[in-house]
C-alpha cells in the first residue's frame, strides 16, 4: 500500500516533473474545443445557498448539466478521493477527518445573505467555447462502480473534474431536484448523513428542567505534563487525522499537472511547443507555490493539535522533511 510519505513524494516530483521538464509525451488524450453555456446556476441544499468556486462554475453541454465533482459532494456531505495513477474517483461517506476538510469547503462556499431569483432569461445565453479533455475514468460511489454514458462523459476542464448532474444524482442515490424556470439545484441531505452534532442536538430545555452540571473529571493528558487537552490521543492518531488532507492536496496537484502536461502533449511544432513549454513551466511554478503554501498550512495546523497534547512535532517534521526531499531530488534530476 502507498504511505502518505510515498504519496507526498509522487505528488512533489510529479510537480516538479511538469514544471521543468514537460517534454515527454503522454497517454493524456489532446484537448478539445467544445461550446458550452455557462448559466448562473443556483445551489440549494438544506435550505441553504451554496456556490461553487468561480473558477468552476456550472455549464450545459449538449443539453446536460454539468457540476463541479468536488463541489456537488462536498455539499452533500460526500468525500471525494483521486487516484491520479489509475484515473479513479471515489466518492463515500467521509470519515472523521474528510469532515473537518468537507466542513472547511462548505463554510467557503455557503452564500451569505444571497436571495434566490425566481426566474432566470435563458434567451440571453450564448455559447463559450472552452478547452477540455477527456479520460477514462473509473468512478465508484460507496463501493459501487458506476458506468458513466460515453455520450455524456466527465470532462475536465481548468484541471476540475465535472460530471453531468443527472449521472451523480442517480450514482449517490439522491434525490436531486432541478428547476428549469431559475436554474435552481435543490437537494435534502439525510439525517443520517448529516454531521453527528446536528443530528443530536437536543431541543433547549425548559427552565425546570436543565440538568444539573456534572462535575468535572480529572483530566487525563496526553502526553507530558502541565495543562493541555483533557483526552487522550496517541502522537499517531493525530498525524493520521491530517493524512486525508495531504492525500487530497496531492490527488489535487496531480490532477492539475496531468491538466497541464494535456495541453502540451498535442502540439507538434517544435517552436510553438518551446513557447508552449515555457508558458506552462510558469504556471506550474506559480501552482506549485500555491501547494507549497497549502502544504505548510496543513502542517502547521498539525503541529498546533500535537502541541495541545503535549507531544513535540517529530511526526510533522516527517512529513515536511519527506516533502522537501523529494522536491529537492526532483530539482537535482531535472537540472533545475
Amino acid at each position: 500500500m502507498t504511505t502518505v510519505k510515498n504519496k507526498i513524494k509522487l505528488f512533489s516530483l510529479a510537480a516538479m516533473l511538469l514544471a521543468s521538464a514537460v517534454s515527454t509525451a503522454s497517454a493524456a488524450q489532446t484537448p478539445k474545443n467544445v461550446d458550452v453555456y455557462y448559466v448562473p446556476l443556483q445551489f440549494v441544499f438544506d435550505g441553504e445557498q451554496y456556490a461553487p468556486p468561480e473558477d468552476q462554475q456550472g455549464f450545459i453541454y449538449e443539453g446536460s448539466t454539468y457540476v463541479p465533482l468536488r463541489f456537488i459532494s462536498y455539499s452533500l456531505n460526500k468525500a471525494v478521493q483521486w487516484d491520479g495513477d489509475t484515473y479513479k474517483v471515489t466518492v463515500e461517506e467521509p470519515k472523521a477527518a474528510d469532515k473537518v476538510q468537507i466542513d472547511e469547503y462548505n463554510l467557503n462556499t455557503k452564500v451569505r445573505g444571497g436571495k434566490l431569483r425566481d426566474s432566470f432569461d435563458a434567451s440571453q445565453l450564448k455559447p463559450s467555447s472552452i478547452s477540455v479533455y477527456q479520460e477514462k475514468v473509473q468512478y465508484v460511489f460507496d463501493g459501487q462502480t458506476k458506468e458513466i454514458g460515453e455520450e455524456l462523459p466527465g470532462l475536465f476542464v481548468d484541471n476540475s473534474l465535472y460530471v453531468p448532474l443527472r449521472f451523480f444524482s442517480e450514482s449517490v442515490g439522491r434525490k436531486i431536484e432541478w428547476d428549469a424556470v431559475s436554474y435552481t439545484i435543490k437537494a435534502e441531505v439525510p439525517a443520517a448523513d448529516k454531521p453527528k452534532a446536528e443530528q443530536d442536538k437536543p431541543a433547549t430545555p425548559k427552565p425546570a428542567e436543565a440538568p444539573k452540571p456534572a462535575a468535572p473529571a480529572a483530566p487525563v493528558m496526553g502526553g507530558g505534563g502541565g495543562g493541555g487537552a483533557t483526552t487522550t490521543r496517541t502522537e499517531q492518531s493525530i498525524a493520521d487525522e491530517f493524512k486525508p488532507r495531504i492525500e487530497a492536496l496531492q490527488s489535487e496537484a496531480m490532477v492539475y499537472f496531468l491538466g497541464l502536461l494535456a495541453q502540451y502533449s498535442g502540439i507538434e511544432d517544435e517552436q510553438e511547443k518551446a513557447a508552449k513549454k515555457a508558458e506552462l513551466r510558469t504556471q506550474a511554478e506559480a501552482k506549485l507555490a500555491e501547494f507549497d503554501s497549502r502544504f505548510n498550512t496543513i502542517i502547521s495546523a498539525m503541529e498546533a493539535k500535537l502541541g495541545e497534547y503535549q507531544y513535540g512535532t517529530a511526526k510533522a517534521d516527517e512529513y515536511r522533511a519527506s516533502y522537501e526531499q523529494a522536491k529537492s531530488l526532483a530539482k537535482q534530476s531535472y537540472g533545475i
